[in-house]
């Protein structure tokens, strides 16, 4: 299935809550756009030994940068003597293992608790997770299509910087198959802009999901890993945010791929390929000959595939979609199969 091939990206984002998580993540804290007052966060667990201390709780609220591995860029960082306490408004950090979590959401100074249970059960039996969220003796939940003996983490952040936190919530819907929920503090969903990856065949798609799972965030941005279904089944990193619109869009222009010295194509086929000159631009053309090795670096998942040889030229491939299937490519109105010994696609 998609990970039976997958190769993860390398990149190891540090959240300053890992320890809610089994793995001591930290988070790198980015400049809030404002002024507004610091939520604090209150974290239950029920572990007979805590892996968030009161130490690190501490540093949380107070936002003391000697909790946190990497400091504001100074271009960014805010001027004044709040500054450093603001910075815990830009944090995002993995709540799984710390639930139920009293967190204070809105920033209204009242303590919400954020939890996970399964949604009524449908005609087929099988429960699914459901995010609740408790104020007072209102409960309210938002519903997902993840079965509750799936893998799935939760979030939780002020990804726009706006005083108040965002939910995220990724899951397993089969086989590797993970996808994105995002809400506000009040379980309102925020959408997400389409999917390139889902150019061909124009798919509808359903924007309150996104197809990958929360990697991490790193200075105010949520890192992504998804598949690029593209010369083969690939696993890549992009950062995406919030915008202006209330919309999550992408900040980068390629789903970047970890180069690994056995992960390459090997070219049967003499075939064209060009110049990278800019990401969005194909320079000079030269051929690739049979028996060269492609390295794929990189794709924005709809035309596009930027790679290293073997010999040690960069280049980037030009792809169309294949009107006969829903997965296959062609290069030069040829099937991209004719290309290449073998593409490693998943499913």
């Amino acid at each position: 299935m998609k990970r039976s091939i997958l190769y993860m990206g390398s990149l190891c984002l540090l959240l300053a809550l890992g320890g809610c998580r089994g793995d001591d993540r930290a988070a790198e804290p980015a400049a809030p756009a404002s002024a507004a007052p610091t939520p604090t966060v209150a974290v239950r667990l029920e572990t007979e030994t805590p892996a968030v201390t009161p130490e690190v709780l501490e540093a949380l609220t107070k936002g003391e940068p000697d909790m946190t591995p990497m400091e504001v860029p100074p271009e960014t960082a805010h001027e004044g003597p709040d500054a450093e306490d603001e910075r815990i408004l830009a944090y995002c950090v993995s709540i799984k293992d710390a639930l139920p979590c009293t967190v204070d959401l809105d920033g209204d100074g009242t303590m919400e608790t954020v939890d996970m249970t399964t949604r009524p059960e449908e005609s087929d039996g099988c429960p699914r997770w459901a995010v609740s969220v408790t104020r007072g003796d209102q409960v309210k939940l938002a519903e997902t299509d993840i079965l509750d003996d799936m893998p799935w983490d939760l979030w939780v952040g002020d990804l726009d910087e706006d005083g108040s936190y965002e939910i995220f919530f990724h899951g397993d819907e089969a086989s590797d198959d993970y996808i994105i929920y995002a809400w506000r503090h009040d379980l309102t969903p925020i959408s997400f802009e389409p999917d390139d990856r889902l150019v061909r065949g124009n798919c509808e798609q359903d924007l309150t999901t996104f197809a990958g799972y929360v990697e991490g965030f790193e200075d105010g941005h949520m890192v992504i890993q998804g598949f690029v279904d593209m010369l083969g089944t690939h696993w890549g990193v992009r950062t995406f945010a919030i915008g202006d619109d209330g919309v999550i869009g992408p900040m980068s222009t390629v789903w970047a791929f970890e180069e690994m010295d056995d992960r390459f194509l090997t070219v049967k086929k003499e075939l064209t390929a060009y110049k990278a000159k800019v990401r969005k631009e194909a320079g000079e053309a030269f051929l690739l000959p049979v028996g060269e090795k492609v390295y794929p670096l990189a794709s924005d998942g709809c035309e596009r595939m930027w790679f290293r040889t073997g010999s040690g030229k960069t280049g980037v491939l030009l792809l169309t979609p294949d009107e006969d299937t829903s997965v296959m490519w062609r290069i030069d109105g040829v099937p991209e199969a004719e290309y290449f010994e073998f593409l490693p696609y998943s499913g």
